[in-house]
C-alpha cells in the first residue's frame, strides 16, 4: 500500500504531538488520521481520551482521502505534506421550535430575546427557550423585515418593515409587556424587504421594491413629518388610523434598477445594497454617493459583512454563496463560491464569533454551516424544517436560528470547540 510522508501540527497546546515526519498510508481518509493523532497522544499521555478531529491540508479541510485530496490540489506526494488538525465541532442540535401562523420571513436575536417577522402580518419577541412573550400587530400586509434598535432598562426599541409600504419603529415597555407605535416611517413606493441599523444606534436604512435605499432617523421624537403629496394622485381616505407619528426619510440613494432584497452597514459611514439587478453597491452615507459596485450574474436574495474577515458573503438565486471583498476594485472578483445548496440561497449570515464559518438558508429547505476552508462541502446540514428556509441568524452567544415557509422557527446551539477559540 502507498505511503505517504507527512508532519503533524496544530495550535492547540493540549493535543500537539511530535514534529516528526511520519508514514501513512496515501488512501487515509478523516477517521483514519484521527485515529494516528490518537495513538501518538495516548502513547505521550496515559489518561488521554479519544477525541475526533479534522485535518486542514494547505488551509482545505480534508473531505475525501488524502491522495485524493493531494491530487485535486495538486500537491506533490513526494514531499512531507503538513497536515493540520483541529478539535471536530459538534453538531449542532436542534432546541426549540416556535410556531408563527404563516410563514416566518426574517429573525434578529438579541443576547436575551428572539424578535421575527412573519407573513402573518405579525413580529412577535420570544425567549430564547422558546416562550412567545410578545405579539406585535400593526402592520396591514405581510411583514418582511425586523431589527432591535436600541436597548435600555426599562424598554427597548426595534422596527418591523413591511409589503405595505411603511416601516414602523416600536418602543417595547419590557417590565410592563407593553408596546407602542411611535412612528411610521413613510418614503417607499414598493414593498420594504430589508432594514439595517447603524452601530451608533441611531439611524437605520431601508430596501425596497421600489429600487431605493432610504437612510432614516431612529431616534423617537414628538414631532411630526409632513409627507409631500403627488399632485396629481387623489388621496386615498385613509381606511385605518395611522399608528404612530409619520417620519419621513433622511436621504434616498438611489442607482439600483431593480429591487433591494437585502442591505447592511459595513462600518459608521457606509452602508451596503444588493438587489434584483445583480449587483452589490457600496454607498458613503456622508455623501450620499456610490462608492464602488459588485457585479454578479445573477440576482442577490441577501448579503452578510463579517467585520473580523472583512468580507461579504452572498446568496443568490443561482444556489451559490459568494464571498467578496468590498474595498476591490475590481468590482467582479468572487473570492471564493460556496456550492451545495440545490435552490435559491435566501439568506446568508455570518457567525460574529469566528471568521471563517457562515450559516445559509436556502429554498432547498435546508440550513448550512460553513467554514470557509472547506468551499466544496459544508461543515453540516441542518434538516429540520419541512418546507422552505426563508431566513437565518447567528448570535454571539452561539445561538442558531431559522425560519420558514413551514410556520416555524428553530433554534439550535452551536458551541465552537475548545480548540476553535482564537482560531
Amino acid at each position: 500500500m502507498a505511503q505517504l510522508q507527512a508532519r503533524f501540527f496544530t495550535d492547540n497546546h493540549k493535543y500537539v504531538v511530535d514534529d516528526v515526519p511520519f508514514s501513512i498510508p496515501a488512501a487515509s481518509e478523516i477517521a483514519d488520521l484521527s485515529n494516528i493523532i490518537n495513538k501518538l497522544l495516548e502513547a505521550k499521555h496515559e489518561d488521554h481520551k479519544y477525541v475526533e478531529f479534522d485535518f486542514l491540508v494547505k488551509g482545505q479541510f480534508l473531505r475525501m482521502s488524502l491522495v485524493k485530496h493531494m491530487e485535486a490540489e495538486n500537491i506533490s506526494t513526494e514531499e512531507v505534506v503538513e497536515i493540520e488538525y483541529v478539535e471536530k465541532y459538534t453538531a449542532p442540535q436542534p432546541e426549540e421550535c416556535m410556531f408563527h401562523d404563516d410563514w416566518i420571513s426574517s429573525i434578529e436575536a438579541t443576547e436575551e430575546w428572539i424578535l421575527t417577522g412573519s407573513y402573518d402580518q405579525t413580529s412577535r419577541i420570544w425567549s430564547l427557550e422558546g416562550k412567545s412573550i410578545m405579539t406585535i400587530a400593526g402592520h396591514t400586509e405581510v411583514v418582511k423585515d425586523v431589527a432591535w434598535v436600541k436597548k435600555d432598562s426599562l424598554s427597548c426599541l426595534l422596527l418591523s418593515a413591511s409589503l405595505d409600504q411603511t416601516i414602523l419603529l416600536w418602543e417595547w415597555n419590557v417590565e410592563r409587556n407593553k408596546v407602542k407605535a411611535l412612528h411610521c416611517c413613510r418614503g417607499h413606493a414598493g414593498s420594504v424587504d430589508s432594514l439595517a441599523v447603524d452601530c451608533t444606534r441611531t439611524k437605520f436604512c431601508s430596501g425596497s421594491w421600489d429600487k431605493m435605499l432610504k437612510i432614516w432617523s431612529a431616534v423617537p421624537t414628538d414631532e411630526e413629518d409632513e409627507i409631500e403629496e403627488a399632485a396629481n394622485r387623489p388621496r386615498k381616505k385613509q381606511k385605518i388610523e395611522q399608528l404612530g407619528l409619520t417620519r419621513t426619510p433622511v436621504a434616498t440613494l438611489s442607482g439600483h434598477t431593480e429591487a433591494i432584497s437585502s442591505v447592511l452597514w459595513s462600518d459608521a459611514e457606509e452602508i451596503c445594497s444588493a438587489s434584483w439587478d445583480h449587483t452589490i453597491k457600496i454607498w458613503d452615507v456622508e455623501t450620499g454617493g456610490l462608492k464602488s459596485t459588485l457585479t454578479g450574474n445573477k440576482v442577490f436574495n441577501s448579503i452578510s459583512y463579517s467585520p473580523l474577515c472583512r468580507r461579504l458573503a452572498s446568496g443568490s438565486t443561482d444556489r451559490h454563496i459568494r464571498l467578496w471583498d468590498p474595498r476591490t476594485k475590481d468590482g467582479s472578483l468572487v473570492l471564493l463560491s460556496l456550492t451545495s445548496h440545490t435552490g435559491w440561497v435566501t439568506s446568508v449570515k455570518w457567525s460574529p464569533t469566528h471568521e471563517q464559518q457562515l450559516i445559509s438558508g436556502s429554498l432547498d429547505n435546508l440550513v448550512k454551516i460553513w467554514d470557509t476552508r472547506s468551499c466544496k462541502a459544508p461543515l453540516y446540514d441542518l434538516a429540520a424544517h419541512e418546507d422552505k428556509v426563508l431566513c437565518v441568524e447567528w448570535t454571539e452567544a452561539g445561538l442558531l436560528l431559522s425560519g420558514g415557509a413551514d410556520n416555524k422557527l428553530y433554534s439550535y446551539r452551536y458551541s465552537a470547540t475548545t480548540s476553535d477559540v482564537g482560531a
